[in-house]
């Protein structure tokens, strides 16, 4: 772990730091009066069937925590849809006795105890959620896997977790099927959701439920720490196998939840349209912020860009997160079906986990409107850390906004002093959400943290007013004749180029300068001119951060998130 003592407290305030995370009792208070009022969360509560008294009671037997929100609206709004899929559907009373019966078959049929790991493969869908707050309200650790993985993909997840049982959908059965085939070491339990009949050695979700109690399902089990009911999200594994990042949903209360929704337009009984896939954090965080608010989750297998767009119409859907991929591919839908497909009701387009530039931003804004389109900042390690809107990104343009509530920022060298204002650095965040550490790899874990000050290698600068402006992972910098350059800045650059569809800068191998950058662009149209690009360039950047080289691609190689796979491209064009 890196020396916490040049973090502490000392040293100007015109240092690149921001104190959003310094709460006193009184902000806090008015915050919480604001935030049930602006997200109706006050009015809904009063105006519920069953009142008050019940929610209170229910609070008063299992407290308040992601564990117990479908317990507590299940007191509020029973008849009210909590979960809708392409399959069925479930309200606040039927999806909480749905999370009892699993969290009790899992505790009394499977030995399933406080900490113990289960994976979770499947695709958006109701059985994915029950599932997952089941393993909140026994203590137990939800393992996140993609519904895509390979049966080798799986084994490193299922090894390196400890996990031996998995849910899966039809979609994901093979691969886990062949695990099983292969590893018999593993002796694994795969339970199959959905209709279709489980084959030979797996059994059938609504059998395992059936026969269980729809009492409050409660841990079993010595508890053995603060964090044993982990949330476990393997990263992308850009750079050699994935890590496992750790995170105790069920220790946020009600302070974190307020300061999340403090700027969010997020309000109790909407209905968020769920495309992102729940296995990443990304569509976890919006999946616990609009469930702990009784709101109706919408759930799409996969994305589409014309169903979700359609989807948003006819479901009437307030709110959405999605990446900046998703967006493009969205806006880049014909004009006929846009004018087929308004969206009256949408409040909220919330983007995030990857680059959201500033000419994608403009397109999203005058299809959405600046009040409705958001944007954040965070990663699967920090957590959420700053938020913007609409208006603020025409005002300041590039920016990622302001810290959230309860998140201290600050900006420092490689020697770990802080830089002032406006000068890049690293950054680095403490709040109180950040994960708690990488699974089995305490290497890993100490690397990325000093004390309680979390880094993900993240480059960037603050402004005068505390906005946040990123400059791209330190990883990714390229330099150039000793001279440092930000690849982020120069695809700022070319995106704004009408020519440019989508464009990634990296650094390769050069006897002359050490590095030189190379412009991986694909096209807007059939042909580039790389001449009329470079004149762009020069006209916006200074002369060593102009690509030397220019190539064109028919797509961009992205994670699952939207994150380019720049060691893919640098293997490809060193």
């Amino acid at each position: 772990m890196r020396d916490a003592t040049l973090l502490m407290e000392t040293g100007p305030m015109e240092k690149s730091r921001t104190n959003a995370g310094k709460d006193t009792l009184l902000r806090a208070g008015k915050r919480l009066l604001k935030v049930g009022l602006d997200s109706r969360l006050v009015r809904d509560v009063v105006s519920a069937p069953r009142g008050a008294p019940d929610v209170l009671a229910e609070i008063v037997r299992h407290g308040l925590s992601v564990k117990n929100v479908h317990a507590i609206h299940a007191a509020q709004h029973p008849e009210r849809l909590a979960m809708v899929d392409e399959h069925r559907q479930v309200t606040y009373a039927q999806a909480n006795d749905e999370i009892n019966r699993v969290g009790n078959a899992l505790r009394n049929s499977f030995g399933v105890k406080r900490g113990t790991p289960v994976v979770l493969m499947m695709e958006n869908r109701v059985e994915y959620l029950t599932c997952w707050f089941s393993l909140f309200r026994i203590g137990a650790s939800g393992v996140h896997a993609s519904y895509r993985m390979t049966a080798e993909e799986l084994g490193y997840q299922v090894d390196h977790s400890g996990a031996r049982i998995l849910f899966v959908s039809p979609t994901s059965l093979e691969a886990a099927r062949e695990l099983d085939r292969t590893r018999d070491d593993l002796d694994l339990t795969i339970i199959l959701v959905g209709d279709e009949t489980p084959p030979d050695g797996v059994l059938g979700y609504a059998h395992v439920i059936d026969q269980a109690s729809s009492e409050f399902a409660t841990p079993s089990g010595r508890r053995v720490s603060k964090d044993e009911s982990q949330n476990i999200v393997y990263t992308s594994g850009t750079t050699g196998q994935p890590k496992g990042t750790v995170r105790n949903f069920t220790k946020y209360g009600l302070l974190e939840f307020t300061r999340l929704l403090d700027r969010l337009p997020l309000q109790a009984g909407d209905r968020h349209l769920v495309v992102a896939p729940v296995y990443h954090s990304g569509g976890q965080v919006f999946t616990l912020l609009n469930s702990a608010l009784a709101a109706t989750l919408v759930l799409r297998p996969h994305f589409d860009a014309q169903d979700t767009l359609e989807h948003l119409s006819s479901e009437q859907i307030n709110t959405v997160f999605m990446v900046p991929t998703m967006i493009r591919r969205v806006l880049d839908l014909p004009d006929d079906v846009h004018r087929q497909n308004p969206t009256p009701t949408l409040r909220g387009l919330i983007s995030g986990a990857a680059p959201f530039p500033r000419v994608l931003r403009e397109r999203a804004i005058e299809r959405f409107g600046a009040s409705t389109v958001h944007d954040f900042y965070g990663a699967t390690e920090l957590g959420w850390v700053t938020l913007i809107n609409g208006e603020e990104m025409r005002e300041r343009p590039g920016s990622v906004g302001r810290p959230l509530a309860g998140q201290e920022v600050r900006i420092l060298d490689d020697d770990m002093n802080e830089v002032p204002r406006g000068e890049v650095g690293k950054i680095w965040v403490r709040n109180q959400h950040a994960v708690s550490g990488y699974l089995h790899d305490r290497k890993a874990s100490d690397e990325i943290r000093a004390g309680d000050w979390v880094t993900v290698e993240d480059l960037g600068y603050i402004d005068e007013d505390d906005y946040v402006y990123l400059a791209g992972r330190a990883r990714d910098m390229v330099i150039s004749g000793g001279v440092n350059i930000y690849p982020v800045e120069v695809e700022n650059v070319l995106a704004q180029h009408p020519s440019v569809d989508d464009v990634a800068v990296i650094g390769v191998p050069d006897e002359e300068w050490g590095e030189t950058l190379v412009a991986v662009v694909v096209p807007a149209n059939d042909t580039l001119d790389t001449d009329v690009l470079e004149a762009h360039a020069r006209e916006h950047l200074t002369g060593y951060k102009v690509p030397r080289r220019w190539v064109t691609t028919d797509a961009i190689p992205r994670n699952p998130t939207g994150k380019i796979l720049k060691n893919e491209l640098e293997r490809r064009y060193s």
